[in-house]
């Protein structure tokens, strides 16, 4: 792959304070507080309708809280709320890419704006998952399994200090998980993880701390 920017980013802390939610003063989930080191894996484990989704959200800058309070940090340095969107990424299933792009050109796309953790290539990892073949079909025209996987190699490759994956094996079959979990060892410890999982195994690896919805 040509002009691979790569660079290698420090992992994001957070610091959770009283955290909670509510769509039409109906809270989502109850307060939490909690704090999440640097590079660690957590896991927010609920059953369906629990609030993950939401909180994953919270978590990586794609939503403000009805109440309490999120700190990011990096390097020992607070980030400020705006300059989160270029150093966190979220993928769940319903995370949509541009339809019209094919592979190739949305790793291309992604070129112009992130950097590539060091010593992973996206292209390879893609190759792995199986879509070396696929690499000039619109993502729009691929199954759902190899859509997550684009999304997938497009986050864990990436130098995003803080990793949010809601439900990342859904659609994925046994190769895919497998290959799933690969990466995310790939990169564990060196990125903040925190996955939104209804307790499939397969999601994490070995979470230094949870939060049960």
């Amino acid at each position: 792959m040509t002009n691979l920017h790569q660079s290698d980013k420090p992992a994001i802390g957070l610091d959770l304070n009283k955290l909670t939610h509510a769509f039409d003063f109906d809270p989502v989930f109850t307060a939490q507080s909690c704090t999440i080191a640097p590079g660690a894996e957590c896991l927010i484990r609920g059953h369906n309708g629990s609030g993950k989704s939401t909180l994953g959200k919270i978590l990586a800058g794609e939503l403000t809280p009805s109440h309490g309070s999120v700190v990011w940090s990096q390097a020992h340095h607070a980030i400020p709320f705006e300059d989160l969107a270029m150093l966190a990424y979220r993928v769940s299933p319903a995370t949509a890419l541009h339809p019209d792009l094919n592979i190739d050109e949305l790793v291309a796309f992604q070129t112009q704006f992130r950097s590539w953790r060091n010593g992973l290539d996206p292209m390879d990892w893609l190759q792995k998952g199986g879509l070396q073949s696929h690499r000039k079909r619109m993502y729009s025209e691929l199954s759902s399994g190899m859509q997550q996987r684009v999304k997938l190699s497009l986050a864990l490759t990436s130098d995003a200090g803080l990793v949010v994956l809601d439900e990342p094996c859904a659609n994925l079959d046994e190769a895919g998980t497998q290959w799933y979990r690969h990466l995310l060892q790939e990169i564990k410890g060196k990125a903040t993880l925190v996955i939104c999982s209804n307790d499939r195994e397969a999601d994490f690896i070995a979470p230094e701390s949870s939060v049960s919805l």
